[in-house]
Order: C-alpha cells, then structure tokens, then sequence
C-alpha cells in the first residue's frame, strides 16, 4: 500500500481515544490527508467489534498484524524470492510445530505474534538467509511485508481490514 503510512498510536485504548491527537492534528495540517484509525482484533468479541466501527475504528478481522506478515502465503513467496520452493513445506510445518507449541502453553492457536520468533529463526534456518532482520518484528517489517502484493489472498484481506474496501 504504497501511498499508506502506518504510524502507531499506541494500544488499542489510545487509539479509541486518539491520545496523541492524529486524527485530529494530523488532517488540519495537510489537506487531502485521511487517518484511518486501526486496531488489532486480539480478543475483542463481535459486539465490541460493532461498537469499534460504529465509531471510525476499524478492526483487522485477524488477532493481530503478525497474523498477516507471517500467513501461509507470504511465508510461501518468501522460499520462491529466495529461489527455495522446494523447502516451503519444511517452513509451513515449522510455522505448525511454532503454533502446537504455544497452543500447548495456553495460547490460542491464531497467536501468531507468539510464535513469530520461532518461525523467523527456523525460516531463517530452512532458507540459509542472511541479513533478513536482526529479530522476528524486522524480519516481518523488512523482509516480509515487501512479499505481500495485491494479487494475493491475504493482501486482500488486509486491504479490506484497513481500508473497508
């Protein structure tokens, strides 16, 4: 989403609330600039989702931004950027062995921020990758958001969430 920034806010608390003053500032400072406030879906139940909406929030559909980065699809283009399709299942059943872990811990199974370090180290591990991000947030920021293109799913599906279109 080229001519998108994402700035966070905060939590989803101050977002509501627009603590930092974006949404109001930020437009009367520029014209034609449009702030879409966004929060991560965590564990909201549909009713507060409603509310959300009903009040200029929009809510991703998954728990949370890292659902994306890491999903099945982009974790696919990243072995075919790297010339490794043939290694796709191994990443794909190492994602799956990170989420029966945490699952097994108590953690929901879509709480993929909580297997996110996981998954980068055996990607990084399955792929020999090198100088892909020091850690599981700038692998996903660096590395794999640049993987996400509109003709895919889970693009789509973020586009929607963000943009309600």
């Amino acid at each position: 989403m080229a001519d998108t920034t994402f700035i966070s806010a905060g939590n989803s608390k101050e977002v509501q609330n627009d603590f930092i003053g974006l949404a109001t500032v930020l437009p009367k400072l520029a014209s034609g600039m449009k702030i879409i406030r966004l929060i991560d879906r965590d564990d909201h139940s549909q009713s507060e989702v409603v509310a959300f909406k009903s009040n200029g929030i929009n809510v991703l559909s998954l728990r949370h931004i890292e659902a994306y980065l890491y999903d099945d699809e982009v974790l696919t283009a990243l072995c075919n950027s790297v010339e490794k399709s043939e290694k796709t299942a191994d990443v794909l059943a190492a994602k799956a062995a990170a989420i029966t872990n945490v699952v097994n811990q108590g953690y929901p199974a879509d709480d993929i921020k909580k297997t996110s370090g996981t998954i980068y180290v055996s990607a990084k591990r399955i792929l020999s990758l090198t100088q892909v991000g020091n850690d599981a947030g700038a692998f996903a920021r660096n590395t794999l958001a640049k993987l996400i293109k509109p003709d895919m799913a889970i693009y789509k599906k973020l586009h929607m969430d963000v943009f309600g279109v």
